[in-house]
């Protein structure tokens, strides 16, 4: 999935939906794991919690980020794919 930010910056972005680690793209698995019924995204400052309907976006440096529904609904206008 592609998202678009107001001055045509584009990122990549995934929602975890309980989808199993099979699924996930390879980035997302390159930083998460899967415990019960959450992922957990790990990070130099430590583990996240990902529950289902959240959201990882691909930063430009191409870290994952956290956002929840809301922030994503706020951040982008556009999600493509």
């Amino acid at each position: 999935m592609t998202l678009v930010r107001p001055k045509s910056e584009t990122r990549e972005a995934w929602q975890y939906t309980g989808q199993p680690v099979e699924e996930w793209p390879m980035w997302v698995q390159g930083c998460c794991y899967q415990f019960a019924e959450d992922a957990i995204i790990v990070r130099r400052s430590g583990q996240q919690i990902i529950r289902s309907s959240e959201w990882l976006v691909r930063n430009l440096d191409g870290d994952p980020e956290w956002l929840t529904h809301d922030q994503m609904r706020k951040e982008y206008e556009e999600v493509v794919g």
